[in-house]
């Protein structure tokens, strides 16, 4: 038994030559046993359901509250995907600001906000600059931990949705984040995008719609809780939204093994969840105005699906769920009305009064969208 546990110490340091070495003089450990213990240590779980279900209660007694880092998307040096003038890490930052606004509301939540208009908070940006070797340091070791667990067949990596590679200095951050969150008690880090694919013609809109969440391999260590957040958040946005029609991302919840963000490398300690909001060309983005009274509406509904996933769904949010309700109508609309945030309105009400999307169509063809048309 010392022996065993001599070999998974200096596994976890990263050392296959040691493993090798000392499977080979052991008679009774094969390459496929210390897998298994490697396995059984790196992937037990870093945080549970239960957990985080304790931590909302206690804050609701006054105790502690539910540290939730906010991380909107890209930033003016790699401002990711963009249409006509308007750029994704733009939006991203709206979501971020509104949404970090609505949990300081909430004595519940403690929000952590990486990213402004104004740049990275100085927190965040001394640590990227400060602490570049043990950030290093600790990818290395994940990496390497990850390498000699797959070659020992004890895990297994399929092939999922394609994603761009991030930069050297993006994914550089992305670790550093999940360094920082593992370090600094964080319980639920959730990183805002609005989507794209590749090969659409940058001059026009695509042909998918709809909203994705993107949590960790179930395999790893903040799969099971992440799974168990997404699934609630897809359940609040399910109400107004319909899910990505991309063939790969069409479960609503996609479990990814590659995306840095939620734990590439199990990398991540507390819950990790990307959202991708919608389509960057989507005709809902498309209006200044619509755009900014949708960018709201997507905080809030993150804020109810946090709440759902805690049980905490006030009379008050149950009648009005929605920041586009209630709403005075002080003229009629009709199709000569155009894209408005009333016509937002007005089909936010037909949706919960079930009037909408009409009979025959669902939220791919008839999106709320603030267009006035056929749909409305």
């Amino acid at each position: 038994m010392k022996r065993a546990f001599f070999l998974l110490g200096f596994s976890l340091c990263g050392s296959a030559i040691v493993i090798a070495l000392g499977v080979m003089r052991s008679p009774i450990l094969s390459f496929a046993d210390v897998g298994n213990m490697f396995a059984s240590v790196f992937f037990v779980d870093s945080i549970t359901t239960q957990e985080l279900k304790e931590r909302y209660s206690g804050a609701l007694q006054g105790n502690g509250r539910v540290r939730v880092l906010i991380v909107p998307g890209h930033d003016d040096e790699a401002w990711g995907t963009e249409f006509r003038g308007v750029r994704e890490a733009d939006m991203t930052v709206m979501v971020g600001e509104e949404l970090s606004r609505i949990l300081s509301a909430d004595p519940t939540y403690e929000p952590i906000l990486v990213r402004t208009r104004q740049g990275y908070a100085k927190e965040f940006q001394d640590y990227f600059e400060k602490e570049g070797s043990s950030i290093a340091e600790f990818v290395k070791g994940k990496k390497e931990v990850m390498r000699d667990l797959i070659r020992a067949g004890s895990v297994h990596m399929t092939e999922g949705v394609i994603h761009n590679s991030a930069p050297t200095l993006v994914a550089t951050r992305l670790y550093a984040l999940n360094k920082w969150a593992n370090e600094n008690n964080v319980d639920i880090v959730l990183h805002i995008h609005f989507n794209d694919y590749p090969g659409r013609p940058s001059h026009r809109a695509g042909r998918y719609n709809g909203f994705s969440i993107y949590v960790p391999d179930p395999q790893f260590s903040n799969a099971r809780a992440s799974i168990d957040v997404a699934e609630s958040l897809f359940e609040q946005f399910s109400k107004f939204y319909a899910e990505s029609n991309l063939p790969v991302e069409d479960s609503g919840v996609v479990e990814d093994h590659e995306l840095i963000a939620i734990g590439s490398y199990n990398t991540l300690d507390p819950v990790g969840i990307l959202i991708e909001y919608g389509y960057i060309y989507e005709q809902r983005f498309l209006d200044t105005a619509v755009r900014n009274a949708e960018l709201r509406e997507l905080s809030f509904q993150t804020y109810l699906g946090l709440n759902r996933f805690f049980g905490s769904f006030t009379e008050t949010f149950r009648k009005y769920p929605t920041t586009l309700l209630p709403h005075r109508f002080d003229e009629a609309l009709s199709q000569s009305s155009g894209t408005s945030p009333e016509v937002l309105s007005l089909q936010t009400a037909l949706t919960l009064s079930g009037a909408y999307p009409p009979a025959g169509e669902d939220l791919h063809s008839c999106p709320r969208s603030g267009s006035y048309g056929s749909c409305t």
